[in-house]
């Protein structure tokens, strides 16, 4: 990745361990990049999420990690977030409106548990990435891909939230909360709809999104390339790079962030056809000074100049306290993870 600084705002480690940690920060310093965002998804049911993102944090003190709320029993989000805030972690991530989640919790974006948790990362200033919805063809039985309707994201079915509902509650939770700073990831999935888009960018001024694929968002770009070209010129200070690399599950899974990857950063740089697959899209081809900050400069300005350090002791109380108490219900898997992470933070500790 010749000539300029590279971070990824947006990895995960999905259905696994302290090894796939490391194996991803292996794997992205390979890539090229400087830094990485690890982004904790406690929403989806793994509560030894934020122990990875302290261990990420701990083997690669060049990285950033975003914490997440558990759901396991009824407690203060808010207070939650200060305790993140106080071990040294960079953020906040919500995965909780992706449909999928949305409708296994239950929780609308108005909750007042979340407004515990917004009203904290305005007062702390701390940053907040969320996933709000999803393509909007996922909606649609006659449009929605294969792959996708495989996977259970069909959401025309009962109980999940409409699409128009999640944007609607999204506009609703930036108005009453002007000083939050939140990226939408994905690009909130509005790349079909520029006016939308535009609109909101120009109402929220800390709005931001994230470029991380899904690839559909790319393939709607190119649909009227120099129309997105112009917005991204516009909006060059709050457009940050992601790619969702995570543990892959296959070689094809790992071949397939390969080719994102690849694609995601001759986007930006370069003009004309652009070979994904069996199929393509058009780079835009920015100005390097544009495509240089949205490679890195508009992450450090969302989450930091550099990353926080983990606050070591608090971190161990932190992972001690959910290891003793049973209202977690913890895995086998869970509390090995946070029993890991416990005695590396301690042993570190000892030998100062």
């Amino acid at each position: 990745m010749e000539g300029r600084e590279w971070i990824d705002c947006h990895v995960h480690v999905l259905e696994g361990g302290t090894r796939q940690v490391e194996n991803l920060i292996r794997k992205q310093r390979q890539r090229g990049y400087i830094a990485s965002n690890f982004l904790s998804v406690e929403g989806m049911g793994d509560a030894a999420q934020n122990a990875l993102a302290i261990y990420y944090k701990l083997r690669d003190p060049h990285s950033y990690a975003f914490g997440s709320m558990h759901y396991r029993f009824a407690y203060d989000f808010g207070e939650e977030a200060r305790k993140l805030h106080h071990i040294g972690l960079d953020g906040i991530k919500m995965i909780e409106n992706k449909p999928a989640e949305r409708k296994r919790l239950g929780y609308s974006q108005e909750d007042v548990r979340y407004e515990s948790l917004y009203l904290a990362l305005e007062e702390l200033d701390m940053p907040l990435l969320a996933h709000v919805g999803d393509p909007a063809e996922f909606w649609d039985k006659d449009r929605i891909p294969p792959w996708a309707l495989a996977a259970g994201w069909y959401y025309g079915g009962e109980g999940y939230p409409g699409r128009e509902q999640l944007l609607q509650e999204t506009q609703g939770m930036l108005e009453r909360h002007p000083g939050l700073r939140v990226c939408f990831a994905h690009f909130l999935f509005l790349a079909q709809d520029h006016d939308r888009l535009c609109e909101m960018m120009e109402k929220y001024p800390n709005m931001y999104l994230d470029l991380t694929a899904g690839t559909e968002m790319y393939f709607s770009f190119s649909q009227d390339i120099a129309l997105w070209k112009s917005f991204f010129l516009k909006y060059r200070n709050r457009i940050l790079f992601g790619t969702d690399n995570c543990n892959p599950g296959s070689e094809e899974e790992a071949h397939n962030m390969e080719v994102i990857n690849r694609m995601e950063r001759d986007f930006l740089r370069k003009e004309g056809r652009i070979a994904v697959w069996d199929k393509e899209v058009w780079g835009m081809g920015l100005p390097d000074s544009v495509w240089g900050r949205i490679a890195a400069d508009n992450f450090r300005s969302f989450a930091g100049e550099k990353p926080r350090t983990i606050h070591r002791r608090a971190a161990a109380d932190y992972l001690q306290e959910r290891i003793l108490d049973p209202r977690f219900g913890l895995s086998h898997m869970e509390r090995e993870i946070l029993r890991k992470v416990t005695d590396e933070l301690l042993l570190f500790i000892r030998n100062i």
